[in-house]
Formats: structure tokens, C-alpha cells, sequence
């Protein structure tokens, strides 16, 4: 199975800087082991509700939502927009969609508001939001492939019989072939999770009942939720049964599955999920205790912070507890990580790390989460101020990957970032295949809740791509121009900070080519957009980067992209510093003045032959939480230049065994894929019965039964023609006796 690969570097220790004539050593900040990619300049989200991003591998495209806030980049005038990024997976741009708007929003800027996403069968998708705890309504748009429609509305008050009790909040979206139904679960009646079902794909909606039954004796709601769906027939979920502030939680599992509902093991529970009564939570099945002991520290407080269950039946769930925290519970408890895994019988849970304390005042339970690889029960990502390998203070929070051979009980980790000047939080991965991984996460201050000055960001991996070296071209009056072709005049050259006249100063003696073009040196600038070109001189695919100073203790920023009309906003904090051996030739990483290069990935280009290309650059001397208010100094730009690098894409060479040892059960991937018209699916079989492979359309009518007789252990190789069907998404799944598994395949014509 594929996860995110840690990408071979040399890597930087200490960059010379000359202060006051006198030669310290500064160790470099704000690295990344891949390549960074921002999405949004202001956003964040909670974690109860999924997906907060998904794939559309038929549309080529990332979509990611978060909730903005006026804490960050454009002040208040987004506090509370509620957006979705659509993230182009051949280009590598982002397009921004105003889902809700600050002016119609509810609750401000509440990361609790964050949207949850949906790909129907159809290739459209459908998005949910609802405020937090604001009013009875859940909010929700369809997206065709090109635009979103109108906002919709879907009211719990008036739905559910009786009316509701409590306002609402979460959505949490899934879809099941084998029913035909729509489910979106939220917060709302009786303070626990209701439903809303559709027979229509999200375009109407009707109440489908509680989900569990509450109490109201104690504390502020009932239950906490986590969910997982294969898509077809089951949706597993994971919780607590109140919040840990105001409980000693313990975390459950069961699932949904034809209308009802089951523990771990198969029993069933509930045999009307549609109705209004319900098991309480903790009739389910235990996954782990409060007061546990492990490593020596006693378990109190958990808290539930993803689930996913994978094709050999295996359930994964990761949980944050509060460590030695009983006799007398603390305002600022220590936190501990934990996984617990369903082997098809029990479930064991083994410590990861410790987890840090609280992120702010009022919440001694938020720490910065951690996200299970959908694609790999053996991976996992976790968000800690403490280094899991050592317990090291690392002062803010840093993503690490963590990889276990032994089913969870041990795990070696390593640093996705490094020496972060802010935190990394809150990482997600969504959905994709074995051969493609997105790692999410958001990056910024934290205050609390509802004030965050944060941006989305993070790491695609493909494994059919390799990566040339960089190339550097810098900037200079002979390569870039105003943005409109005419020639660039600037002030200097010379080594002192330019004037403030709203021009650019050629500012001498500093970074790669000896000089960078600056502004905002001293006072608040709007200077003149600019257009660097850049030759390619071969045909092919190329990344494209900016380059620009900054020191990490300001808020430097610049505005760049590969159109005029697709410029991205990048601050210090959303990019990553320039690291050596990442080009062809040296460069100058760091300067005077604790300033170091920094790199902010632009997007991809495919170019026919010898071609040139532009790349546009913008100073934005703007206040960081303000809508228009120019300041100099902590935010100057110092633009450097561009680099690029060539991409190759892997002729991957079909196996001639299926990826797995021989007399064992798996189903693998199909070979192309995506594919047109055939393809190959490998399988293999641990023992001798009746076998039945079929495929699916993704409104789960069988299209093809590929195989269906009685076969011996071994691997074997089913081949499925498509000449007669449609482009599109398909589900082949897999049956014997004791076992089976389903997978994805794409069509395209």
C-alpha cells in the first residue's frame, strides 16, 4: 500500500549570517520533507466532519473545504466565509468557491462550521455545512463538474417529528450503492446524531432518524462521532458518549448496515435506524476504557479523532486521552495518542506519543489530531509539540508520519516538518488509491475556536512521477517586466531599503544574482505587478516555483502565480525554505538579518517544445486581519526569482503476480488504471471455493460478472473489456466463502 514518501535531501543545518560583523550560525526553519503545496491563505477546520476533503478522480480535481476567519489573510471581511478549494491535479492550481459568504454566515469564523463532501455516482458533488449550535439548518450545494448551484436548505425543527431540542451542528456525508441512500449524520435533536437520507443524491432530503439515544443528565451533548463508509452497504462509526471535559469517556464502535445497526462482532442492535429510538452509545462495542493503564500511565478522558476500516475487514481507530489525570482533573492536563485496531475479534489498543497539553484556555481536550491512511492500515500522521521518538520539546506542533510492522503494538516515526516557526495541525488524508496520497493539514496561530490565523496546506505524491533537479533563473530588469509588458523601472540599484514610493527598489548585495527586487521596505507599498519569464527550452511537464526572502519571526509575503487571474497570496508561514542540493547549481539560502529563501509552489506547465513562460509577482504590503491597511517592514517582499524542475511520468510495467505472497487472499489493483477500453485485475486466493468477481456501477447494478466458478490457492489475472459502458467510476469486488474485498477503477474515453 501506498503512503507519502519522505523524499531523499540534504539538508541544511546552518546557514551563516553576518550580524553586525560578526559570523553566527542560524539553524534553517520551515522545512518540508516533499513539496508544499498551499490551497487556501486563510482557513482551518474541526474534525467532526468528514470528508472535509475528497478526490474526484474523474474530474481531476482535489476539493477541500475550511471555514476563514478575520484573524487572517483579508481581515474581516472573510470572517466566516465558508469555502471550497477545488485543487487541479493536472496543473497544480487552486480555485477558490465562496460557499457561504461572512455577510450570510453563521457563528463567525468557527472552525466548527467547516463543509463536509460528497462524490455521487454521477460525478457530481454534494456539500453540507451547518453553524455551530447556531440555528435548526443544515446548508447544502451541488456541484456539476463547472459551477455550484444555489445554497439549499434542509430544517431539523420542521423535519423531525416532535420538532428538535437542540440546534445543529456537523455534517458528515456518505453514500450507500447497495440502498441507494444518501446519509448525511449531524448534532442535532436530543443533542446527539440524527439523519437525513436522500433517494435523489443530495437533491432533496428527508429525516431518517436517531442514531443513538441520549443523556441528558450530564454535561453539555451526548456523544462525540467519528465515521467510515466502503461506499456500498456499511457506514462504521467510533464515540464517546459525552464530552471529556464533563466525563471520564471511554470509546465505542459499531456500524450501519441495511437499515440498522450492529456491534464489532456482527450482533445486531438497533433494527430500525429510522426511528427515534436507539441503543445509547455505550451498548456498543468497547474499544477502549477509561482508567486503562499502558507505559506505565493511567488513561483517562478519551477522545475520538478518526476510524477507518480496510479491505481485510481490519478496523482502525486513533484516540487522544489525557495521561495521569484521575484523583483530581486538571485544567491543563498532558495528552497521550493512542491506536486501537479490530482484528475480526478483539480490539487492542497500543500508546503512540504524547500529544502536548491544551491548545487554549477554555478546551483541556484540543490537541493538533492526527489522520489514519485510508490506503494503509500500517500509517498514520499525528500533529505533536512533543517529538513521539523522544519526547522532545519541539516547541510547536510538527507532522510526523508514523509506519508499524507489527499491527500497531511499535512504530517508527519521522518529521513531515521540521523546525517550524508555526504550528502544524489537524492533518487529514483523503480517500485516493494505492498509488496516489494527499496529506492535508493547516498551518498557522490558534488562538482559540473562532480566532485563527491559519492556511491550508500540503503534500501530493504520486508514485508514477519523477522529478528532474531545479533550475534557478533569476530575476532581473532583463527577464521581467511590468505585468503588462512594459519595461520595470526601479529605484536604486543600492544596498539601503528603498523609499516609500510604490515603486520597486533594486536593493544590491542580497540574495542569488546579487540583488532582489524589494518593497515595503520601510513603509506601506502597493508597487506595480511584475512578469518574470522564464525559457523552457524542451518539450514536457514542468513544476514551477517563486523564490523570496523572508525572515521567519515577520510576516513577509508575496503574491505570485502562473496567471495573472490565478495568483495565490504566500506568507513565510505557508511556504517552505529552499534547501541545498534542491537545484542544479548553489544557491545563497540564507542573508543578513536572520533572513533565509523561500520557496512557494506555483502549479505545473505542459509546453510543446522551446516555449517560454510567465510567472507573475505582486508585493501585498497588507496587514495581516486587516481588509486594506499598509504597513512596511514586517510585511516587505523580497522577490528573488523562479525555478523549475521537468516531470516524468513512470511507464509502470504490469505485474506478472499479484502484488502479495502466493495462497494468500487479496484483491489488487487493476492494471491500467485509469483505463480504456480494458484492463487487468490481479487477485489471488488463500484457499480452494467458489469465487465471484463482478463489477459495479457506483449506483451498485452489476455491469460484468468476470469470474464465478470454484478455483485452487494461487494468483490469478481477471481481464475486463468496457468498449460498451461509459466514462466513469467502477467498483469490482471480489467473494469467496470466507472473505471479500472491493476496489475503485476508472474509465476514461
Amino acid at each position: 500500500m501506498r503512503s507519502i514518501i519522505l523524499l531523499p535531501r540534504i539538508i541544511m543545518l546552518f546557514g551563516l549570517i553576518l550580524i553586525s560583523g560578526t559570523m553566527i550560525l542560524n539553524a534553517q526553519q520551515d522545512q518540508v520533507n516533499g513539496n508544499l503545496i498551499q490551497f487556501s491563505d486563510n482557513g482551518g477546520w474541526c474534525w467532526y466532519q468528514d470528508e472535509r476533503a475528497v478526490v474526484d478522480m474523474t474530474g481531476g480535481k482535489l476539493i477541500v473545504g475550511s471555514v476563514e476567519n478575520g484573524a487572517g489573510v483579508g481581515g474581516s471581511p472573510r470572517q466566516g466565509d465558508i469555502a471550497a478549494i477545488l485543487h487541479d491535479l493536472e496543473t497544480g492550481m487552486s480555485e477558490r468557491f465562496l460557499l457561504k459568504d461572512a455577510l450570510t454566515s453563521f457563528g463567525g469564523g468557527d472552525d466548527h462550521n467547516a463543509p463536509a463532501f460528497l462524490i455521487r455516482p454521477d460525478g457530481k458533488v454534494v456539500t453540507c455545512y451547518a453553524g455551530h449550535n447556531n440555528d435548526f439548518t443544515t446548508y447544502y450545494r451541488i456541484y456539476n463538474g463547472e459551477t455550484w448551484g444555489e445554497e439549499q436548505t434542509f430544517n431539523w425543527n420542521s423535519n423531525i417529528p416532535g420538532g428538535s431540542n437542540f440546534r445543529t451542528t456537523y455534517s458528515n456525508l456518505f453514500y450507500l450503492s447497495s440502498e441507494g441512500l444518501t446519509y448525511n449524520i449531524a448534532r442535532s435533536d436530543e443533542r446527539s446524531p440524527n439523519m437525513m437520507v436522500s433517494e435523489d443524491l443530495g437533491e432533496t432530503w428527508s429525516y431518517g432518524g436517531l442514531l443513538t439515544q441520549p443523556d441528558v443528565t450530564i454535561g453539555y451533548v451526548n456523544g462525540y462521532f467519528k465515521y467510515w463508509s466502503n461506499g456500498i452497504d456499511r457506514v462504521d462509526f467510533i464515540c464517546t458518549k459525552h464530552h471529556p471535559r464533563d466525563f471520564n469517556t471511554s470509546i465505542y464502535h459499531g456500524y450501519i448496515q441495511n437499515g440498522q445497526t450492529f456491534l464489532s462482532n456482527g450482533t445486531q442492535m438497533d433494527t430500525d435506524i429510522s426511528d427515534q429510538t436507539a441503543p445509547n452509545p455505550d451498548e456498543y462495542t468497547l474499544v477502549f476504557a477509561a482508567n486503562t493503564i499502558l507505559n506505565e500511565m493511567t488513561l483517562t478522558r478519551a477522545w475520538d479523532h478518526d476510524v477507518q476500516r480496510y479491505a481485510d475487514g481490519t478496523i482502525a481507530a486513533l484516540i487522544k486521552a489525557r495521561i495521569n489525570d484521575t484523583a483530581s482533573p486538571s485544567n491543563n492536563p498532558n495528552h497521550a495518542f493512542l491506536y486501537s485496531r479490530y482484528d475480526g475479534q478483539m480490539w487492542t489498543t497500543s500508546y503512540l506519543s504524547k500529544a502536548g497539553k491544551k491548545l487554549y484556555w477554555s478546551e483541556q481536550d484540543y490537541t493538533g489530531l492526527g489522520a489514519l491512511d485510508p490506503n494503509d492500515p500500517n500509517t498514520i500522521y499525528i500533529s505533536t509539540p512533543l517529538d513521539p521518538r523522544d519526547d522532545a520539546d519541539l516547541e510547536v506542533h510538527e507532522i510526523f508520519k508514523g509506519v508499524t510492522s507489527d499491527n500497531g503494538a511499535t512504530w517508527s516515526w519521522a518529521l513531515i516538518t521540521e523546525n517550524s516557526t508555526r504550528d502544524n495541525m489537524r492533518p487529514i488524508v483523503p480517500d485516493w488509491d494505492g498509488d496516489n496520497t494527499a496529506l492535508l493539514w493547516w498551518r498557522g496561530t490558534y488562538s482559540t475556536a473562532q480566532i485563527f490565523d491559519a492556511a491550508i496546506v500540503g503534500l501530493i505524491e504520486h508514485d508514477s512521477e519523477t522529478f528532474s533537479l531545479k533550475s534557478y533563473v533569476d530575476a532581473s530588469l532583463s527577464n521581467t517586466t511590468i505585468s503588462d509588458g512594459s519595461p520595470l523601472t526601479t529605484t536604486g540599484p543600492d544596498g539601503d531599503r528603498g523609499p516609500g514610493d510604490d515603486q520597486w527598489h533594486e536593493r544590491s548585495g542580497y540574495g542569488n544574482g546579487g540583488s532582489v527586487l524589494a518593497s515595503a521596505e520601510i513603509d506601506g507599498e502597493d508597487a506595480p505587478k511584475l512578469k518574470t519569464t522564464i525559457p523552457l527550452t524542451d518539450a514536457g511537464m514542468y513544476d514551477v516555483w517563486v523564490n523570496f526572502w523572508a525572515n521567519p519571526d515577520y510576516d513577509w509575503r508575496i503574491q505570485a502565480g502562473l496567471s495573472e487571474d490565478g495568483m495565490q497570496l504566500f506568507r513565510h508561514m505557508a511556504c517552505q525554505q529552499v534547501e541545498d542540493g534542491d537545484h542544479e547549481t548553489s544557491l545563497e539560502l540564507s542573508g543578513g538579518g536572520n533572513t533565509y529563501l523561500y520557496q512557494a509552489y506555483l502549479g505545473r506547465v505542459q509546453v510543446s517544445g522551446s516555449e517560454d513562460v510567465d510567472v507573475f509577482i505582486d508585493d501585498i504590503a497588507i496587514e495581516t486581519g486587516t481588509e486594506d491597511n499598509f504597513i512596511g517592514d514586517e510585511v516587505r517582499t523580497w522577490y528573488d526569482g523562479v525555478s523549475y524542475a521537468s516531470v516524468d511520468i513512470v511507464n509502470a510495467v504490469p505485474p506478472t503476480v499479484p502484488a502479495t505472497t502466493p495462497n494468500t487472499f487479496l484483491l489488487s489493483q487493476n492494471y491500467p488504471n485509469p483505463f480504456n477500453p480494458a484492463t487487468t485485475i490481479p487477485y489471488s486466493l488463500g484457499e480452494r471455493g467458489l469465487v465471484q468477481l463482478a463489477v459495479y456501477d457506483q449506483l451498485g447494478r452489476e455491469v460484468a460478472l468476470l469470474v464465478n466458478e470454484v478455483k485452487d490457492p494461487g494468483a490469478y489475472f481477471a481481464s475486463f473489456d468496457a468498449s460498451n459502458l461509459a466514462s466513469g467510476v467502477y467498483l469490482y469486488q471480489i467473494h469467496t466463502k470466507n472473505q471479500s474485498d472491493i476496489k475503485k477503477m476508472i474509465l476514461i474515453k
